[in-house]
């Protein structure tokens, strides 16, 4: 459904993003950015927001990508920029937007930093100020809340690589989300898990979960070690500690006492490294069912080495994929950067090709009429496909009905997917 944009009732409509945007409250923004979960139009003689249709949308047609670049979250930042790079490269190669004259595609950066939503504002507000037609971001669920405000007030359309449930329960008719909700995820760490252990010979009795005590851990931790415990594994109440631990051995010994068969964990990178080496390090060889981007990002195995290989971890996306274009993104990717594509790489892949394939849709480059054409799309080929679920189209509340988890496991210091079967590139190892 399109709305009248604000921003096409005046000349200077883009210019008032940034006195809309400072409007906003931050303190939900700031809540959720605890919780983990994921340009302009150059070269124009008119603003996109003034019509449609070739002329007015010239050469260079601007999607922004704010994300983290600094702080401790760049890493995941910098990885879904790549994505977006790789995948307007390849748009660009293939001829451009051809609905609008071959215009090449161009990605503009914004950092939102990694904790500070009135910097997420201002990066965002810049971009769209500057011409935007769409944005791809801003991977944390917190950021996104601040990025997709603006983006929500200015009438622009934003392709998230986020999973919070909330952020579709706004009533917001500018955001879209690809990839599957939290809650979705969280049902998968179980049911994909026991589904995959039998499919081996596998049975779990009994789990035991830790995690950072912020309030989205806390849920999460607790909502899988409930749903194994359902299954007919026992557990212990989870352990919880506050981020950014130096020492993990009381973690350890806790998790040492209860004798699991299968440990479900989440963190940041730098605390579920503490964890897991001290783990290893005392010969406790159990399997661990990793929540979060810590547990698939580049960076963790080169922290790693080794020991990364065998963990298991839910997720959105991963790089060997048999879906449409994922295998020459992926072999780009690795070229251009020298790794695998990570999931907030592919996330961002995609959501690029769908901004594309909603341009052709709409045969404009106005950002009302790509967000209407987002709403009206069903895309079941070509890159724009390539979630998990093999089609994405959107909800009234942006969310895509047909996205669908994936489990991955680290082998070869890369993740390979595990399940679902048909996913499957390899077959889960539970070291038994």
């Amino acid at each position: 459904m399109s709305m009248p944009s604000p921003l096409d009732a005046r000349p200077n409509g883009r210019r008032s993003a940034a006195r809309i945007a400072t409007a906003i409250t931050f303190t939900s923004a700031f809540a959720l950015l605890l919780s983990a979960c994921s340009g302009g139009i150059a070269n124009q003689t008119t603003p996109s927001s003034a019509g449609t249709g070739n002329a007015t949308c010239g050469t260079t047609i601007t999607i922004g990508a704010p994300n983290p670049l600094s702080g401790p979250l760049t890493d995941f930042g910098t990885n879904a920029i790549q994505g977006t790079q790789i995948a307007a490269a390849e748009i660009n190669a293939a001829g451009g937007i051809k609905a609008l004259g071959g215009a090449k595609i161009k990605i503009e950066t914004g950092d939102t930093g990694s904790s500070d939503p009135s910097q997420a504002t201002s990066a965002t507000t810049k971009l769209i100020e500057d011409g935007s037609v769409a944005l791809v971001g801003a991977w944390l669920s917190g950021l996104t809340t601040t990025v997709s405000t603006v983006a929500e007030q200015a009438s622009v359309p934003i392709l998230s690589q986020s999973w919070a449930d909330t952020l579709s329960q706004r009533s917001y008719q500018f955001y879209f989300q690809p990839p599957p909700k939290s809650s979705q995820i969280g049902g998968a760490a179980t049911s994909y898990v026991v589904a995959a252990a039998k499919s081996v010979g596998v049975t779990f009795t009994k789990v035991a979960g830790v995690g950072p005590n912020d309030v989205a851990n806390t849920a999460q931790i607790t909502a899988a070690v409930n749903a194994f415990k359902a299954a007919g594994a026992s557990a212990d109440a989870p352990t919880f500690f506050q981020a950014g631990i130096t020492d993990a051995t009381p973690i350890i010994t806790r998790l040492a006492a209860q004798n699991a068969d299968l440990l479900l964990v989440s963190g940041t990178p730098a605390d579920v490294s503490l964890i897991v080496k001290g783990l290893r390090a005392r010969n406790i060889t159990t399997p661990i069912l990793g929540f979060g981007g810590a547990f698939v990002v580049p960076s963790f195995a080169k922290v790693m080495g080794d020991q990364v290989n065998g963990l298991i971890a839910v997720g959105a996306w991963n790089w060997d994929l048999p879906l449409p274009g994922v295998k020459a993104a992926a072999a780009a990717y690795k070229k251009k950067y020298g790794e695998f594509m990570p999931m907030e790489a592919g996330e961002s892949w995609v959501d690029v090709h769908l901004i594309a394939d909603a341009m052709e849709k709409a045969k404009s480059c106005k950002p009302t009429e790509i967000a209407a054409a987002l709403h009206s799309i069903d895309v079941t080929s070509g890159p724009g496909s390539a979630m998990p679920g093999g089609e994405v189209s959107f909800n009234a509340d942006g969310t895509n009905p047909h996205a669908v988890p994936v489990l991955t496991q680290w082998k070869n210091n890369q993740p390979a997917t595990v399940w679902p079967q048909k996913y499957a590139t390899t077959k889960i190892d539970f070291g038994k």
